[in-house]
């Protein structure tokens, strides 16, 4: 299969967009005839298409007043990363995800090394950029803060978390998902310092969600052990959050291993950040949680566990959990 490398719609193919959309050609049929991929055509038409149709000469404008906007410092001002990087803002990815992933990709040779963008370029581009800050960028990103913290008070935060013991000595096991017990934990924030700890396990995608009047780690703590303890256990890997500080007494009452993501590497717990991008479909970042009950959020919970997945062949992780459980003999309530 031939490779195609990326490139931007110009001028005269939003023209040709438009008439082949007009005559009715499906939008394969338009990206095969463009030389660009399908993914292409179809995010050029949601973002350009009016109710009465696509225009190009509208979209051309639109596309070029965009550009203009987006001009932060650097490499950002290069037009296919600023995309790249906006796109995946949007969508909930940290900076830290997004620079993991895109050198994933510059590895792999579906980039090229000179789109490599580390996490602190992006914090910069939402928090001093004049677009990040007229797009008010800093909402998208999991904690929502306006302001950024300086650097060297994260670092002292990191340094009260005793006895950490990082990913690299987690069995090679959990990597595979062939095997269950192997759970991810994150805090979702919200407003009026009000939080939601999530558990996800690795191999059946099933969540438990608590929610949390204060982000402490006493409040974290009895989260975990209460969801967990009714369920079959073996590891659990978090992040470097001051609300994970009793991580030893977790391991200790809960008899499972505790194992903590490097720095800024949010990517290597995905399952957890992939769901929490599903919990905030419910209950998007800046929505005031003060009223919502623990019986609200374990119906969230629920209609999660019971959604078919393509990544459990259209079962549910409730189905999946249920029949592992019955294979290896596990009680549960």
């Amino acid at each position: 299969m031939k490779n195609r490398t990326f490139r931007q719609l110009t001028d005269s193919d939003r023209a040709k967009l438009e008439v082949l959309i007009k005559e009715g050609y499906l939008q394969s049929e338009v990206a095969k005839k463009l030389g660009v991929s399908k993914s292409t055509i179809s995010r050029e038409l949601s973002r350009h298409s009016t109710p009465h149709g696509y225009f190009g000469k509208m979209a051309q404008a639109r596309h070029e007043h965009k550009r203009q906007q987006c001009k932060p410092k650097e490499k950002m001002s290069n037009p296919q990363i600023c995309e790249y990087v906006l796109e995946r803002i949007y969508r909930g990815w940290s900076p830290e995800t997004i620079g993991g992933k895109l050198k994933r990709e510059i590895r792999l040779g579906f980039k090229p090394k000179t789109f490599y963008l580390n996490h602190e370029s992006i914090y910069q581009f939402v928090y001093e950029s004049e677009f990040g800050k007229k797009e008010k960028l800093y909402q998208y990103l999991r904690r929502g803060q306006k302001r950024r913290k300086k650097q060297h008070g994260r670092q002292a935060q990191q340094e009260t978390i005793k006895n950490r013991v990082f990913i690299d000595d987690r069995p090679k096991e959990v990597e595979t998902r062939k095997t269950i017990g192997h759970w991810e934990g994150d805090t979702i924030i919200y407003i009026h310092k009000k939080a939601i700890n999530s558990l996800v396990e690795r191999k059946t995608k099933f969540v438990a969600l608590t929610k949390l009047e204060q982000k402490t780690a006493e409040l974290t703590k009895r989260a975990v052990t209460t969801k967990l303890q009714t369920h079959y256990r073996k590891t659990l890997t978090v992040d470097n959050g001051t609300e994970n500080a009793k991580h030893e007494e977790i391991a200790k009452e809960l008899k499972l291993k505790v194992y903590f993501c490097h720095p800024y590497h949010s990517w290597e717990k995905g399952t957890n950040e992939n769901t929490n991008g599903l919990v905030r479909r419910y209950l998007p970042k800046r929505s005031n949680i003060d009223d919502l009950t623990q019986g609200e959020l374990d119906a969230i919970a629920d209609e999660l566990n019971n959604r078919p997945r393509k990544s459990l062949d259209y079962q549910t992780p409730k189905e999946v959990l249920e029949y592992e459980y019955k294979r290896i003999n596990f009680g549960c309530n």
